[in-house]
């Protein structure tokens, strides 16, 4: 409402209104708190001593900020999974040694802070299904067995991300309810360097280029045949058809957030998580 008879209407309804205004925010204040109270329970169930809880998250600034961006992230959610993998990631920051290990923290706690039960669920397509190998099997094949089918059988048994290059179709395929929200979930997994959009620009240009010089060649030996008409060499049709579509693939980072959540005991919802892939369990 609008206009002077939607000010008199909100004027008469002001006192009626306020105090369910000033009673939804002291319940929400309430339950945010308890949240926050949460995280330092499950940080103490990861093993941060009780009586040493004060002094860990006073031992320095990096500390303190590490704490805040947990006790902010439980006050924003209502997902109690989340409550709990902010906990186990708080403990993991006040129980490291060095300053790298916290800083690590921090960027782990702050992606966790933006995610909720939809981009967990495209994360975890992302990170832990891969795409068929060979003929005979499923299209899609999953989940994996994390960390260890992700880092290869060499010697030094570095991080992989073989095999988990998906386009757009696969991704709609295998989580069809995600789809039409894949462009903004994708957005804010790339923000905190969970996932990569795969860069195909340069394979592009070489397709294209390779097409041209065949073009070239082809008008070369007309041209020298007498069989062709044309003045000048022709162009390739259409060249954005030779560029393959984006493709977009899970980090190391990625992998550990999954992971967080995974290890913290958190249990998807079919309404996200449901679709072909499921099926092929």
């Amino acid at each position: 409402m609008a206009g002077p008879l939607g000010a008199v209407v909100g004027a008469g309804l002001g006192p009626i209104l306020e105090p369910l205004v000033s009673g939804f925010w002291a319940e929400l204040s309430e339950s945010a708190r308890q949240r926050q109270t949460s995280v330092l329970f499950w940080a103490v169930r990861n093993g941060v001593p009780v009586d040493e809880m004060e002094n860990r998250i006073n031992a320095s600034d990096r500390t303190q900020l590490l704490t805040g961006l947990a006790l902010s992230a439980a006050s924003r959610t209502a997902w109690e999974d989340k409550v709990r993998t902010l906990g186990r990631s708080l403990a993991s920051g006040l129980l490291a040694d060095d300053n790298a290990t916290i800083d690590a923290e921090q960027m782990i706690i702050a992606a966790i802070a933006d995610i909720e039960g939809p981009q967990l669920a495209m994360l975890e397509f992302l990170v832990a299904w891969r795409r068929s190998r060979y003929l005979p099997e499923p299209l899609i094949n999953g989940p994996l067995d994390l960390p260890k089918e992700s880092h290869s059988q060499t010697s030094d048994g570095s991080w992989s991300v073989v095999w988990r290059e998906w386009p757009m179709q696969l991704i709609a395929h295998a989580r069809p309810r995600l789809a039409p929200l894949a462009p903004s979930l994708l957005g804010t997994l790339q923000r905190h360097g969970l996932v990569v959009q795969n860069d195909m620009t340069g394979e592009a240009i070489e397709n294209y280029g390779q097409a041209l010089e065949k073009k070239i060649a082809d008008y070369e030996q007309q041209r020298i045949a007498g069989t062709h008409r044309l003045h000048r060499p022709p162009n390739v049709i259409n060249p954005a058809k030779l560029a393959p579509g984006p493709t977009w693939s899970p980090t190391e980072l990625g992998e550990q957030v999954y992971l967080r959540f995974r290890d913290a005991g958190t249990k998807l919802k079919d309404v996200w998580s449901s679709g072909p892939a499921d099926q092929q369990e």
